[in-house]
């Protein structure tokens, strides 16, 4: 059998495994699955899966003493497990949740200068999308292919379900920019490893590549800039913030000098979600930090 021919029968497999889940999870209550998925991440934590990355990731920010760090990365994996159980059983029903400084998007929207929604694997970024993508004029997220064609067709239909736009990171700026020129609003990770492409801002107090889409244009267009996350609590349900990350003073200053600013501002505002709930940052599990870690 060739490699083309193996690589499907791999994909049409872990797309038929996902949907099994997904229909066992979405039969059940859903806090009953909320348990089922914190027990699945303990034991991915005891198995190691992915640990030796988190561990990595944590003694080289040095944010925590080593003997916190476990028991950090141990509610990680409960926590994550959790997220992945709301996830893969989409909604509807949305779970109940609350809005913080909700009014904030209201004004940047009556500005009428289009909206960038500041976003990292923190929280719940996909149940943003389930929640206002039905109340807003105009919204689209930034995405990467999923390398499974079947996963990314599926996960393409929750979105457009709930009557948000896909925009894949191929060629996406010209998109991203029309959408923010017609006074959309356009939601866009930052927080992963940008290689060639991005530039080096402080994470967490040690600097690693850095998209400059956000930053760049916020400059171009003068659009809103609002930082955002879902939290899933103890209760089960979302404590969802907005906050609003104005444009740095730019008289006497350079392009280059106010995208800078404004990456490192971005960046702080990641930083300081990631040091108050440490354990809803997915991106432990990411190589975010390449130009100091090897990573295997």
């Amino acid at each position: 059998m060739n490699k083309p021919a193996m690589k499907r029968i791999a994909h049409v497999t872990e797309y038929g495994a996902l949907r099994t889940v997904q229909a066992l999870l979405s039969s059940l209550p859903r806090s009953l699955a909320l348990k089922g998925g914190a027990l699945l991440g303990y034991c991915l934590f005891y198995t190691g899966v992915y640990r030796d990355v988190v561990r990595k990731n944590m003694e080289f920010v040095n944010l925590w003493p080593r003997a916190e760090q476990n028991g950090i990365t141990r509610k990680l994996y409960r926590t994550m497990g959790r997220y992945a159980v709301d996830f893969l059983r989409g909604f509807p029903p949305l779970p109940r949740y609350s809005v913080v400084h909700g009014e904030v998007l209201d004004a940047a929207l009556a500005d009428g200068r289009g909206v960038i929604i500041l976003l990292g694997h923190f929280g719940n970024w996909e149940l943003l999308a389930d929640i206002f993508g039905s109340k807003v004029p105009s919204l689209s997220v930034v995405a990467k292919p999923m390398r499974n064609p079947f996963v990314d067709r599926w996960l393409t239909r929750k979105r457009d379900a709930a009557a948000v736009d896909t925009i894949y990171v191929d060629n996406a700026l010209r998109k991203i920019y029309e959408a923010i020129k017609k006074n959309g609003i356009v939601a866009i990770l930052i927080d992963q490893h940008a290689g060639s492409q991005g530039t080096l801002v402080p994470f967490l107090g040690k600097e690693t590549s850095t998209i400059r889409t956000v930053a760049g244009l916020a400059h171009k267009t003068g659009c809103a800039v609002l930082p955002t996350y879902a939290l899933l609590l103890e209760d089960n349900t979302y404590e969802i913030v907005l906050a609003n990350s104005p444009l740095p003073a730019t008289e006497g200053m350079s392009s280059e000098t106010i995208i800078a600013e404004s990456q490192k501002r971005h960046n702080e505002i990641l930083s300081d979600w990631v040091m108050q709930y440490p354990h809803h940052w997915f991106g432990w599990f990411h190589k975010r930090f390449k130009e100091s870690i090897t990573y295997d």
